[in-house]
């Protein structure tokens, strides 16, 4: 054991290891003053380079050929000579509904008041459309001909607009298909919706009666006759799942229509139902299909 009272006034005495190390932190290599210089050395030299790429590229550009291909002008497609006017015609059955489709080829829709001639060799297909009041025999609901309006009212929410035309198939109670149709000299009517958007439409009639319908379907217009008595509910539920798209209602029951069939180039016209006169019947009203002249 040493012993520390031999230590005098004037001196003084260390403790403890005489050769102890002392650590010496290093730098970061970023707080380095070479770190940078390089780093600006490489940026510079990868500009220059780049610059020197864009040169010569430019270069390359303003003497290298193009060569410019133009498409030939494209021929319109030309139809050989089409059919006469037809209706063709199909049956099907959907759901124990026995169905009939009609079809119009190269036919133009239009709505008329009073009987079509089946003798007129230009009309192929006709259907009566609106419905007419007991009360006042007034044609019942909006109804549009050539653009002059015949009758108001929207006591039913279907309705076929006919305008440039084309036929358009809705269901509401204001469309402004209305206040086109009479600007442009077209037709509109309305009647009971049937199928909306390829979903079945539920209707307040229950009877049951032979049943005819305007369709969109297959993205073309037709109409489609119930072969039987059936009630308003299975005849649209039988269109939707036919595939119909929309459908609205056209006169039932003994309506009178007819249909021009060609076979072996002879055409052939069927009729249905009652022809009737009387003053209940002064506005009754068809759609029909007129050959395209």
């Amino acid at each position: 054991m040493s012993n520390y009272n031999d230590i005098k006034d004037n001196e003084i005495r260390i403790i403890g290891n005489a050769e102890q190390p002392t650590t010496t932190l290093r730098k970061p290599i970023y707080r380095r003053w070479w770190f940078w210089v390089a780093w600006i050395a490489l940026a510079v030299l990868t500009a220059v380079l780049i610059a020197l790429s864009m040169g010569r590229k430019s270069n390359d550009d303003a003497t290298k050929t193009v060569d410019i291909i133009e498409s030939a002008p494209v021929a319109p497609t030309v139809v050989k000579s089409e059919p006469a006017a037809t209706v063709l015609v199909s049956d099907t059955s959907v759901n124990d509904v026995q169905m009939r489709i009609y079809t119009p080829v190269n036919a133009a829709p239009e709505l008329c008041i009073g009987y079509p001639d089946p003798s007129d060799n230009a009309i192929v297909l006709a259907f009566q459309a609106a419905d007419v009041r007991a009360d006042n025999h007034e044609i019942l609901g909006a109804y549009v001909l050539k653009g002059e309006m015949l009758s108001r009212g929207r006591s039913k929410k279907g309705f076929c607009a006919i305008i440039d035309g084309k036929i358009q198939l809705g269901m509401a109670e204001s469309t402004p298909l209305l206040e086109e149709a009479t600007e442009k000299e077209g037709y509109f009517f309305r009647q009971y919706p049937l199928v909306l958007d390829g979903q079945m439409v539920q209707n307040k009639p229950k009877n049951k009666a032979l049943r005819h319908a305007l369709c969109e379907y297959n993205g073309t217009i037709v109409t489609v006759s119930s072969m039987g008595m059936e009630s308003l509910h299975d005849f649209a539920q039988a269109l939707a799942d036919l595939g119909v798209q929309n459908a609205i209602y056209l006169v039932g029951a003994d309506a009178y229509g007819f249909c021009r069939t060609q076979s072996n180039d002879t055409p052939e016209t069927t009729t249905w139902g009652a022809r009737k006169t009387g003053k209940t019947f002064e506005k009754v009203n068809f759609i029909v299909w007129r050959a395209v002249e």
